[in-house]
């Protein structure tokens, strides 16, 4: 396959009529490309429980095959960013397209079958096909927007990934109380496949920025031999700027993120006895939270001036709600499921910031599909652990008060770790 006939980069979209029509396109495409990677993504973690139900799998067996597939991802999210800055990205992303689309058709037999090293090895391949979609999107949009255009952008690919979510739960409890939930498998498989044929024709009007575009993008100006200079210069840059604290952070953040997106639907059931239609329905309540999360996280970004400062205030209005839902024990749905929805949007806009908007400040060192690679990596080194171990805690305690604790003690970790990077960061910024 090949991508011919670009159109010229768009590094100022405020330029004239006929830039501002390609960046509003280049969005919309985008915005469609992740809310699609979201669907192949999320619909097994939202079917966890009616799989679970269905088959007689133990939620700790089944959440293998999700723990397997965020490792996958984590780890693939560094190796396809250094990918995207280096070769042609839209390649990158129609070949995850494909990759996911037949992950999703073949998963219902493997599970159905309740068949786990199947399911564990097909979806672990999944996961990596994830991990071709966002770094290659980022250095997309930073290579044909200018750096005010960038932030709005990559909010507004946020947006399309909660609405995707919305969708996934919307989708799941539908199939379950119609047709089961294996019809979800297919849905999403369609639409990869539809998404696939569509970014073919609609990559064409991109520039080739990853394998050769002309050093108009905002992620090839200013520093551009930095960016060619090796794991020294990248160690130097991780150093310099205190990354390596915000890494653990975000760490942090994927932990809380994707352990309540994953099990949300079963605290709920567990804890207020709705079925398995309705706990699952009743979770679609988190991403739409999480979008008001996000327009706020750019608010306080704003009037603090940092996506650190404001990520740490993010932790602390979670460390909030983990704390009464632990004192009260979730005591009634009234308090629990907008106490979990409300730390779940926190856990979104931090995500936002720290991995959607911070690594536009690396434009000017031409290693943005880097470091958002990078950055992206280290949720998901959180999320394999916590989709896993809070399952392993719930059942080994036989209850969900004790992971209540934990989520006081990660949201704590997160606050002290962007305290500590910030220093570095701030140095950074001047300098």
């Amino acid at each position: 396959m090949t991508f011919t006939g670009a159109e010229s980069t768009v590094s100022n979209p405020g330029a004239d009529p006929g830039e501002s029509r390609r960046a509003a396109w280049l969005v919309v495409i985008c915005c469609a490309i992740y809310f699609t990677s979201y669907l192949t993504r999320k619909g097994y973690d939202a079917s966890i429980l009616a799989i679970c139900e269905s088959t007689g799998l133990a939620r700790k067996a089944a959440g293998l095959a999700s723990t397997a597939a965020v490792a996958l991802y984590g780890s693939g999210q560094f190796v396809t960013g250094i990918l995207a800055d280096r070769f042609d990205p839209r390649k990158i992303i129609f070949l995850a397209l494909l990759i996911t689309a037949s992950c999703n058709a073949a998963m219902p037999f493997a599970a159905g079958a309740a068949c786990v090293p199947a399911m564990v090895a097909l979806w672990a391949v999944n996961g990596f096909s994830q991990a071709m979609f966002w770094p290659p999107l980022v250095k997309i949009v930073a290579d044909n927007l200018s750096p005010n255009a960038f932030k709005s952008a990559v909010f507004w690919v946020s947006v399309a990934a909660n609405a995707a979510i919305i969708a996934v739960f919307l989708l799941v409890s539908s199939c379950i109380r119609f047709a089961g939930w294996r019809l979800t498998f297919a849905v999403v498989s369609t639409s990869a496949l539809a998404m696939a044929a569509i970014w073919a024709a609609a990559a064409k009007r991109l520039a080739p920025a990853g394998s050769g575009a002309p050093a108009k993008s905002t992620s090839q100006a200013g520093k551009p031999a930095d960016a060619q200079g090796g794991c020294r210069a990248m160690w130097r840059l991780l150093t310099t700027s205190g990354l390596f604290a915000v890494m653990a952070a975000i760490a942090m953040q994927g932990i809380m993120r994707d352990g309540i997106e994953v099990w949300a639907s079963s605290i709920v059931k567990d804890q207020y006895g709705l079925d398995t239609s309705g706990s699952i329905f009743s979770v679609a309540l988190l991403p739409i939270f999480g979008v008001a999360s996000m327009a706020a996280a750019r608010a306080v970004r704003r009037a603090l001036g940092d996506e650190i400062k404001g990520a740490a205030v993010l932790f602390a209005v979670g460390l909030s709600c983990a704390a009464l839902l632990f004192a009260t024990n979730g005591a009634t749905i009234a308090i629990g499921l907008p106490g979990i929805a409300i730390l779940f949007a926190c856990m979104q806009g931090a995500n936002l910031l720290l991995i959607a908007e911070l690594p536009g400040r690396f434009a000017g060192h031409g290693s943005v599909g880097t470091i958002s690679g990078l950055l992206n990596a280290f949720t998901y080194v959180g999320a394999a652990i916590s989709i896993y171990g809070f399952a392993a805690l719930h059942e080994r305690f036989n209850g969900w008060r004790p992971v209540f604790g934990i989520w006081i003690a990660v949201l704590a970790a997160a606050i002290a770790l962007c305290f500590l990077a910030l220093r570095k960061w701030l140095r950074f910024q001047k300098s």
